[in-house]
């Protein structure tokens, strides 16, 4: 199988997904746009680098499971940022895209032809986190202190303002929001040197942090727990492409196997991970950690419910939070998001025999 990993920062990604494109060595057709390629190509855009957090994606390359679905050339792009992808979703460059569930609202405030096929995760991603020493135990807690968040396109920021419109604080105002970064240098000196007294970010960052000796307490409210992570967007003008409604079941399927596969054998697909991706485990104390976390988040909580499965009602949620914060229309209804007789005959495939 060929497989190209790219890594597109911020800025200029967009001119490097169009160069990549142009430059798609055999990928049949122009991977920049929707509906390029053919059935046996794809490009998946992800909001952070292959690797624990995103196992799926890394155990259906290693066992193969892309090419027994017939996608024998599949490119892995890496954004810095699930808004980022949001965006990229709207603009019509993204065929298959990875984001967190307040971006893909977001995006279908905007482009009503956005469609989820299934989620990374069925429980949140994000959370809103206080440190020890602060004293902070709750989101009303943050009056007077500064929140520190990834950047302002970070998938954490839609729920971070819904969380504080919720509890009535106001920024600039009430709080400070300051952009720090992902987990690394720049985040945990802010934490050490008491810039900030909060964090809100992906549990990858949060685990990563704590591993470097953050002590912290989880503000985040009970409600969003209920959110989906991270899902597969698309587009009906995608699934509605040459090829497109293929591509879109091959993928699906190969996903949906490797989350089957990593629930069922959980050892073996750490082992196969740190194998493929060395860095990732190279503190195997703080890797086991986050792969327990990566584990607990796409673990179905509710009773009949499958791996990766999409849940109305969970996105019914995910409307009314976004909605009563302002970011997206009061009245938006995500059903033809979430379903409908194209993703019904994408879901059924995914899922048949498993």
């Amino acid at each position: 199988m060929s497989r190209r990993t790219t890594l597109l920062p911020v800025a200029g990604a967009l001119s490097a997904v169009l160069l990549l494109a142009a430059c798609g060595g055999d990928s049949g057709g122009d991977s920049g746009s929707t509906g390029g390629g053919d059935a046996s190509s794809a490009e998946i855009l992800l909001p952070f680098p292959e690797g624990l957090p995103l196992a799926p994606v890394v155990i259906a390359q290693t066992n193969g499971f892309f090419e027994e679905n017939g996608i024998t050339d599949v490119t892995i792009s890496v954004a810095d940022g699930s808004g980022f992808l949001s965006q990229q979703l709207v603009a019509g460059n993204a065929e298959f895209a990875v984001m967190g569930s307040a971006d893909i609202a977001v995006a279908a405030s905007k482009r009503p032809d956005v469609r989820v096929l299934f989620c990374n995760q069925v429980n949140n991603v994000y959370r809103i986190v206080a440190t020890e020493d602060s004293g902070i135990t709750d989101i009303q807690g943050l009056a007077g202190n500064s929140l520190g968040i990834t950047e302002p396109g970070g998938g954490e920021n839609q729920y971070v303002q819904a969380a504080l419109a919720d509890a009535q604080l106001q920024t600039p105002g009430d709080l400070t929001v300051l952009p720090v970064g992902a987990a690394g240098p720049q985040a945990l000196a802010a934490i050490n040197d008491g810039k900030i007294q909060a964090y809100s970010s992906s549990f990858p960052d949060i685990a990563s942090l704590a591993a470097s000796g953050v002590a912290w307490v989880d503000i985040t409210p009970e409600r969003y727990s209920a959110v989906p992570g991270t899902c597969m967007a698309t587009t009906q003008e995608v699934l509605d492409s040459p090829d497109g409604l293929e591509r879109a079941k091959a993928v699906s399927r190969s996903w949906v196997q490797a989350q089957y596969y990593i629930l069922e054998n959980e050892d073996e697909a750490f082992e196969a991970i740190c194998d493929r991706i060395a860095s990732a485990c190279e503190n195997e104390e703080a890797a086991a950690a986050l792969y327990d976390e990566a584990l607990n988040v796409i673990r179905p909580d509710s009773e009949g419910q499958k791996p990766g499965e999409v849940a109305l009602t969970s996105w019914e949620t995910v409307a009314a939070i976004l909605g009563e914060a302002g970011t997206v229309p009061a009245d938006l209804d995500l059903t033809d998001v979430v379903s409908g007789e194209t993703i019904d005959e994408v879901v059924a495939f995914a899922y048949e025999g498993l």
